[in-house]
């Protein structure tokens, strides 16, 4: 209904910034459509086909809905070229002022509730619609005061100058998220921060193992893929191991719930070095001579 009240008004008036804010809620119908089915479908389990789940259905969603804004905006700018060059009076401005104000404060109310979700669940597909809904307030409020202006000085260019602002914004905030999608894309590792802190962990028990290597991190939709080698007195049970495992993903889990954590156990290198520990310790002679190096 929105969509319809501001298209209809937008083309009433023949304001392009009005149309524009029209586009852009017909795209945010559109995402908010595309994320609903993608979520349904990136929260499947994983099967036979896809072993590792279904998590970059979601991504892929985010992908297609930034680009989305990138059309838009592309349109929007066309459209503004056309109104900068064949300038036009707009008609309805009182019309086109209450649609703007209504349609700004009901996509501040999805935003708020959209971006309450996407933190909680950490999907990146109710993110970008969120942003969708940001950006909608953002070009509300600039298409709103630049009806404003318009009555005031009866300047002309403000309307298409309003509508470059506008698509310059969308193009800013759907190039992060199309940045976003594509290192989710490229298994890029996890961001810095939170490799740090997963090594953090790990430093916490350098009391009980030998030490941990090769760590590799990636995203696959909401689900963060961690897994390293870890390194345990070769006198040590295949229980003990196991249960440390068992211990050091808790502790992960704990700050990355969705994490799949795989973990591959090594026994330490000590057969031609005395060792007479039956569980390494803060003082092993291998681990002593490894901080040496």
């Amino acid at each position: 209904m929105l969509t319809g009240l501001k298209l209809g008004v937008g083309f009433l008036s023949g304001s392009v910034g009005v149309i524009s804010e029209g586009i852009h809620s017909l795209l945010d119908l559109v995402s908010v459509a595309v994320g609903f089915f993608s979520i349904q479908a990136a929260g499947k389990p994983a099967d036979q086909d896809h072993p590792f789940g279904h998590g970059k259905i979601e991504t892929l969603s985010s992908l297609f809905e930034a680009l989305l804004l990138v059309a838009a905006a592309g349109w929007i700018v066309y459209e503004g070229v056309d109104h900068l060059l064949h300038p036009r009076e707009i008609q309805y401005q009182t019309l086109a002022m209450i649609s703007i104000l209504v349609s700004l404060g009901v996509s501040y109310a999805v935003y708020r509730n959209n971006i309450k979700a996407a933190q909680e669940t950490e999907s990146s597909a109710i993110h970008v619609n969120a942003l969708h809904f940001l950006a909608d307030v953002i070009a509300s409020a600039g298409v709103l005061i630049g009806l404003l202006l318009l009555r005031w000085t009866g300047w002309l260019m403000i309307d298409p100058i309003v509508a470059f602002s506008v698509a310059g914004y969308i193009l800013l905030i759907s190039a992060k998220q199309v940045k976003m999608a594509l290192l989710e894309l490229t298994d890029t590792q996890l961001p810095v921060k939170e490799v740090k802190f997963i090594q953090t962990i790990l430093n916490q028990f350098q009391n009980k193992i030998i030490e941990t290597h090769d760590l590799r991190t990636r995203r696959s939709g909401v689900t963060r893929h961690i897994d390293f080698h870890l390194v345990v007195c070769g006198e040590d049970s295949v229980h003990s191991s196991h249960a440390l495992c068992d211990e050091i993903e808790g502790k992960i889990l704990e700050k990355f719930s969705n994490a799949s954590i795989n973990i591959h156990v090594e026994p330490c290198e000590h057969k031609n070095d005395p060792c007479e520990h039956t569980v390494c310790i803060a003082d092993c002679p291998l681990r002593k001579k490894r901080q040496a190096k």
